[in-house]
């Protein structure tokens, strides 16, 4: 009796809803566990196979936009009303994309039906990559944290890791339809499993080559604890300059450890308009002294301007005291403002072609992506965080290096500093709040390495997008043939 009031009264549906919604807390943000990242959306679009497109898309919503106000919680930069109206967008956008799924998926037959949900999100998460002031921060493949497959990630970008998660969903999804029927799994093998395996063999494979054998030390100096602290309070300027010359301090420590290439964290140094020369003129004679490539992170602010934003730059120095470069941070945390012309710059070294973005720039693959022409082989990236985001920002980042194919050492007050070779494998780390040291030693290979999605581009998520819209197409057809057909 009480079965059978279970089946006539309790969808079952919402119990897939349930685990979907479970999931949903670790497959992104705070809580990342990398195999949630696959499960809940197998879940979803279970949910949605039993539900009306309308009503299930209003579940989804809401079940997404509770999950996001609490897994992004001190993640993203905004606060209040705005932050709940973000994470709800951030909902409806993901949702639409089950939504489409659950629509067309079941106007089409045979395997090419799995193909539905993947191409879409990755449609889905291109444009909002493309346009969102966020850059890549939170999408799909950030969840994911296995080397052998984000070796993907050097032949398609961020997108074919984002279609393999999609698609295991949606895969499972049609093999449930079919009662894992024999027949349909041995098509699921050749179809499905056949290539995932392929690219993890890829993978461990591309990770299996030993890497350029000559390293050069780069020492990257952060921030101390107690001035961080105090550095932002009124009537500071004993307190920066004791930051700033704390830092010229550890160039020369960095230096008899046989460190050749020197830099520190974002804004470390931090100098009014007219205390910028003099300050880099103590830079070159250290920078001479020492024999080492030095990179200043400077935040120079106008004097008596209170209302002109000051300049997030870093500028580097040549072991012979000779100005090479200045490079103005491009993309500012949303309401910073906007300071450079998103250029990336470089210089040749003994050491290899090195050039430097700062911090968020890191975040967008399209901007990055010039240095395929450029041939770098490292890049040098200060940065400044909070507790919430590391060690996940430190990671977003190490996804650029996978892409293009260059070493990174990215330096990091307020957060997780590493560096990482051209393979995503890291070389060495710091946390900057569990530890007392200054400074972060890294041997980094002298030479990066090929890859084809830095010649190809987002090639493969320019495909996903035209198959999508032939998957369209074609169903709107087969149902028109269906009607005419039908009336027959």
């Amino acid at each position: 009796m009480w079965s059978s009031f279970i089946k006539t009264r309790v969808n079952p549906s919402y119990f897939y809803l349930l685990l979907g919604f479970a999931f949903l807390f670790f497959s992104n943000g705070r809580w990342i566990l990398p195999a949630a990242a696959f499960a809940s959306p197998i879940f979803l679009i279970r949910f949605l196979r039993f539900q009306k497109p309308f009503k299930g898309f209003v579940f989804l919503i809401i079940a997404g936009w509770v999950s996001n106000i609490f897994i992004w919680k001190g993640m993203m930069p905004a606060s209040g009303f705005f932050y709940y109206f973000l994470m709800l967008m951030m909902s409806v956008f993901t949702s639409l994309t089950f939504v489409i799924d659950r629509i067309f998926s079941r106007r089409l037959k045979g395997i090419v039906s799995t193909f539905v949900f993947p191409s879409i999100y990755v449609t889905m998460e291109y444009i909002v990559v493309s346009t969102n002031p966020s850059g890549s921060y939170g999408t799909l493949a950030h969840t994911q944290s296995s080397l052998p497959l984000l070796q993907l990630v050097s032949l398609t970008g961020i997108w074919g890791v984002t279609f393999v998660i999609t698609w295991t969903a949606s895969v499972v999804n049609w093999l449930w339809d079919h009662a894992f029927a024999k027949k349909i799994l041995r098509q699921a093998f050749w179809a499905y499993a056949l290539p995932v395996l392929v690219v993890i063999i890829f993978g461990q494979i591309r990770l299996s080559i030993p890497v350029e054998s000559k390293t050069i030390r780069v020492a990257s100096i952060n921030i101390r604890k107690t001035y961080w602290e105090n550095r932002f309070k009124a009537n500071n300027d004993s307190i920066t300059q004791e930051i700033n010359n704390d830092f010229l301090g550890n160039c020369d420590i960095a230096a008899s450890s046989q460190a050749r290439i020197v830099f520190g964290t974002e804004e470390l140094i931090n100098l009014p308009f007219d205390r910028e020369t003099a300050f880099v003129e103590r830079a070159k004679a250290i920078a001479q002294k020492d024999s080492i490539y030095l990179g200043l992170p400077m935040c120079i602010f106008p004097n008596g301007y209170p209302r002109v934003p000051s300049i997030n730059k870093i500028t580097w120095i040549s072991p012979g005291g000779q100005l090479l470069f200045t490079y103005c941070k491009a993309k500012p945390t949303p309401g910073e403002g906007s300071y450079g012309d998103g250029v990336i710059r470089y210089f040749d070294s003994p050491y290899g072609r090195i050039g430097s973005a700062i911090c968020f720039d890191m975040d967008f693959p399209a901007l990055i992506r010039q240095v395929h022409t450029m041939n770098i082989d490292m890049m040098l990236v200060p940065g400044n965080d909070w507790k919430e985001i590391a060690p996940y920002h430190t990671y977003v980042a190490s996804i650029r290096a996978l892409e293009q194919g260059f070493n990174l050492v990215r330096a990091v007050s307020q957060g997780f500093s590493a560096s990482f070779n051209y393979k995503g494998q890291v070389i060495s780390s710091q946390d900057f709040y569990r530890t007392n040291d200054l400074i972060l030693y890294s041997d980094v290979p002298m030479k990066g390495g090929p890859t084809v999605y830095s010649v190809v581009g987002d090639l493969f998520a320019w495909l996903c997008i035209i198959g999508f819209l032939i998957i369209i197409v074609s169903s709107l057809f087969q149902r028109k043939a269906d009607m005419t057909s039908t009336k027959e």
